[in-house]
């Protein structure tokens, strides 16, 4: 049965991703109940229109729970002590960046409690959060997440169904590879411009014309470079797990650390380029 306002959803996980999630929620009419270890983003997400919880068992009451929190197990944590106090057709919604195999064991696990898990990656960051145009990759039932439209729709541009649980984590695994590899070619690429003598603020309004256009190329400069590590070990234990090695995938990750918020603003005020390592392939 397709979720209406007048079923509960919690959030977990008041950061900055979740809590202009609260808000686009809110005031889409959903009642909103919030929990996070953080005193002060647990004030912000009430600022926001979202109702605080004192734990993790105030939750019980809520039809959906979006999950936003850093780890594996921090994920596992949540899912347990929400599948203690949910009632049956829940939905546990899994936001944060895990393994495949995570979203897969979870879903077999709460089933019997009859609490239904989806995994809906999250692709546009912070921005894309901010401006309610957050692309989701999402795996599950088809009508869980069909069920589940009302929910996503106040703050996403696009929802993708992918498959089964877990098929959103691949998804996003997949993008994110894409991610960081556009960063470091658009980064060698504009230093290689400018010790040429073009200038960034010369070349990039070009690029938009043509077939290297993107949103990585178009937003850098509002880029912060987080997690890219953490994407790389991602991807790296899925391709294990079917005895496949990523070569390129390790290469961006070593460039990857060479970059950064200011390297990179120095190079597109075309005041210096961005020096990456040498590297052995």
């Amino acid at each position: 049965m397709v979720m209406t306002t007048a079923d509960p959803v919690g959030i977990v996980g008041a950061g900055a991703m979740g809590l202009p999630i609260v808000r686009y929620l809110t005031e889409a009419g959903f009642r909103v109940l919030c929990w996070d270890l953080d005193p002060g983003r647990l004030n912000d997400a009430v600022t926001n229109g979202g109702e605080a919880a004192s734990g993790p068992a105030d939750l019980g009451v809520c039809r959906a729970l979006l999950v936003f929190v850093p780890t594996d197990e921090d994920v596992r944590s949540v899912a347990l002590e929400f599948a203690e106090v949910a009632s049956p057709g829940a939905y546990f919604v899994i936001h944060s960046s895990v393994r495949t195999q995570t979203c897969r064991a979870l879903t077999e696990e709460l089933a019997p409690a009859g609490i239904k898990v989806v995994d809906a990656a999250l692709t546009g960051g912070v921005r894309g959060a901010r401006a309610g145009e957050i692309n989701l990759l999402v795996g599950g039932a088809a009508e869980d997440v069909a069920a589940l439209e009302p929910v996503f729709a106040p703050w996403t541009s696009h929802v993708n169904h992918l498959g089964p649980s877990g098929n959103g984590q691949i998804g996003k695994t997949v993008n994110n590879m894409i991610h960081w590899g556009q960063i470091v070619c658009i980064v060698e690429a504009l230093s290689l411009g400018l010790e040429l003598g073009l200038k960034p603020e010369q070349m990039r309004p070009a690029l938009y014309n043509g077939p290297t256009d993107s949103r990585t190329l178009r937003e850098l400069e509002e880029m912060r470079f987080t997690w890219y590590e953490k994407d790389t070990d991602n991807a790296v234990e899925m391709a294990s797990d079917i005895d496949r090695k990523l070569y390129f995938s390790e290469i961006v990750r070593t460039f990857m650390r060479s970059i950064n918020v200011a390297n990179v603003a120095a190079l597109l005020d075309g005041e210096s380029v961005v020096e990456l390592p040498e590297i052995t392939i």
